[in-house]
């Protein structure tokens, strides 16, 4: 029986985005289909364009996949067993036991992302990332976080708009609609880090490892909270140029994944959260509260 509960799985999800979903399908589905129908002018053309893109972006992922395995490592019991160790509690805490394979590709091409389209998917590690947090059993948990926020992606299915939003790219005239979608897949990648921490238990560590996404190993720890606050205000203070900022984004800026990993953190690890804001002084806490997202 899986650690984390159905309930409180549920419980981690960003509390807009069922309702980002359902605008997704309600605008998102229409349009498609009429653009289509303008764009192909048959119900039979319509149905072989959505294969050509069905097999297109296939055919793509499964090239991808195979240049992975030819220029990746793989994560085996052979390469890396401890992320394998990782890899396999996830699965546990999660319920989830579809394999996804795991491939380290060399510093600079990625950080780390989860590619999937039907049954093709993997995930890619930055090696950078993967030698830091494989240090010591401490650091071992932000790679946890990081491998929790994907399997826990693909537990939520988070990829449910990929072939709508696939469509709208296609086609020109109403690729502007993308607006409609995008802000559903913000909202997936503030529950994915939810996600990472409840799996982890861990706010501290939950956080670090957010910042050494944002940016770098090397420069994480020179991270300043107040910083980070002071840009957090500027966004909540400037909401009509950050709308537009965001608006045609896959993901929401950093600032506001990192105060919303704190919100949830709040919530569920109220004990921990109170800890880790002891350490400001009153006007960051302020500050603090103040931008902080409510859940």
């Amino acid at each position: 029986m899986p650690r984390i509960t159905d309930q409180a799985f549920a419980a981690a999800t960003y509390p807009k985005e069922d309702n980002r979903f359902t605008i997704a399908m309600v605008v998102g589905i229409p349009i498609a289909i009429l653009g289509l129908i303008l764009t192909l002018a048959t119900f039979g053309l319509l149905i072989l364009y959505i294969a050509f893109i069905v097999f297109f972006v296939w055919f793509w992922m499964s090239v991808a996949k195979t240049h992975m395995i030819g220029n990746a490592v793989h994560v085996t019991n052979t390469n890396f067993p401890e992320i394998v160790t990782i890899y396999r509690r996830v699965q546990a805490d999660l319920g989830y036991n579809q394999e996804i394979p795991i491939y380290i590709v060399n510093e600079g091409e990625v950080n780390a992302l989860l590619a999937k389209f039907f049954k093709t998917k993997f995930i890619v590690l930055n090696s950078e990332l993967v030698k830091d947090m494989i240090q010591n059993p401490e650091k071992q948990v932000q790679l946890t976080w990081v491998i929790a926020r994907f399997i826990g992606a693909l537990k939520a299915k988070h990829f449910r708009t990929t072939l709508l939003k696939l469509i709208f790219e296609s086609i020109e005239k109403i690729k502007m609609f993308n607006v409609f979608l995008l802000p559903y897949e913000r909202a997936t990648q503030y529950t994915g880090d939810n996600i990472g921490m409840l799996v982890t238990g861990d706010v501290e560590q939950s956080v670090a490892a957010l910042n050494k996404l944002m940016i770098g190993n090397d420069l994480h720890k020179k991270v300043a909270f107040r910083g980070v606050l002071d840009q957090g205000v500027h966004l909540d203070q400037h909401n009509i140029f950050s709308f537009f900022a965001r608006a045609f984004s896959t993901h929401p800026h950093l600032v506001n994944r990192y105060l919303n990993l704190l919100a949830f953190a709040n919530k569920a690890y109220p004990e921990q959260f109170n800890k880790y804001v002891d350490a400001f002084d009153n006007q960051t806490k302020h500050m603090l509260f103040r931008v902080l997202p409510h859940y």
